[in-house]
């Protein structure tokens, strides 16, 4: 058979093992995709719950009622005061006229003509920011306002306090520990899928070493590969993430209160990381396995 004719004959051949090379990457990136995927999509519901936890937090509302006898000035030192001590988020001044006008829109009449008179005192509406909401931070707080000037009472929901702050950290262990248990997996999950595209190689991987290869020569294709596959892996995550958090606000308008950009930046980061770095050292482990191995152990 003529050289050329011998070049024909391994065309078909050449073309069919490019293909599966092809495919074989392509199954490698899609792989990687859906455990990030899986990992991203599970950090979204944390970043997401983190963020509930925080807003439900900042909305619980402090009362501090004080004498209707203070004057502009004393309204406004106690405020001033209020806001040097660094706990409230925000701060309302609600007079007695203020509180029966919106008391009495809210139960739909005016119940001062009823009673015939305004039972209700003037107060300050506190936000609390979210780090002062623990129970000593709001015992801490309570003592220092007691020893303001003009306040009267301090009236909060201690019960209510606890019983999120509570159900809070519960459901945040929960989540770590799952976001954890997913970790893992997903490092087993790429490792195994880099390892299952190097298995179809070991041949040529020992090939190259008997030949005289040194060992990062003959690592470092296998490297370059495997950090590709898990960059593309990461892009196509990335797409689909995005298409569903720009999706969600149509099917929850309220969603949108809950998107933290920059927790989002700091998660796709780890998920870039995750992947480089898991498909990197699973490459350099499963290629070095094979370079120590013997020839009758590769079959």
């Amino acid at each position: 058979m003529s050289q050329r004719n011998y070049g024909l004959f391994l065309l078909p051949i050449q073309a069919s093992m490019k293909r599966k090379k092809q495919v074989s990457y392509l199954s490698s990136v899609l792989s990687i995709s859906m455990v990030l995927l899986m990992l991203g999509l599970f950090g979204i519901l944390y970043i997401q719950s983190s963020k509930l936890a925080t807003y439900v937090r900042e909305n619980m509302i402090v009362q501090i009622f004080v004498d209707e006898s203070l004057k502009q000035e004393d309204i406004n030192r106690i405020k001033s005061q209020v806001e040097e001590k660094g706990f409230a988020r925000e701060i309302r001044y609600v007079s007695s006229e203020q509180a029966a006008a919106e008391f009495s829109q809210e139960i739909g009449q005016d119940f001062t003509s009823f009673l015939g008179f305004n039972p209700l005192k003037p107060s300050f509406q506190i936000r609390l920011k979210e780090n002062f909401t623990a129970p000593l931070e709001l015992q801490r707080m309570e003592g220092v306002l007691r020893q303001m000037q003009g306040i009267n009472e301090i009236n909060y929901e201690r019960d209510l306090f606890q019983r999120v702050n509570n159900n809070m950290r519960s459901v945040g262990l929960i989540l770590l520990g799952i976001s954890l248990l997913f970790l893992i997996i997903s490092a087993i999950l790429i490792n195994n899928t880099v390892k299952l595209n190097l298995y179809a190689k070991r041949f040529a991987i020992k090939t190259m070493q008997l030949v005289g290869a040194t060992n990062w020569f003959i690592v470092k294709p296998f490297v370059w590969q495997s950090v590709r596959n898990g960059f593309f892996g990461w892009f196509i995550c990335m797409v689909i993430i995005m298409t569903l958090l720009n999706s969600l606000p149509a099917w929850l308008p309220d969603a949108a209160l809950l998107n933290d950009p920059l927790a989002y930046l700091e998660l796709f980061i780890l998920l870039l990381a995750i992947g480089l770095i898991m498909s990197a050292l699973s490459t350099i482990t499963s290629t070095q396995r094979y370079l120590n191995s013997k020839i009758e152990d590769l079959y």
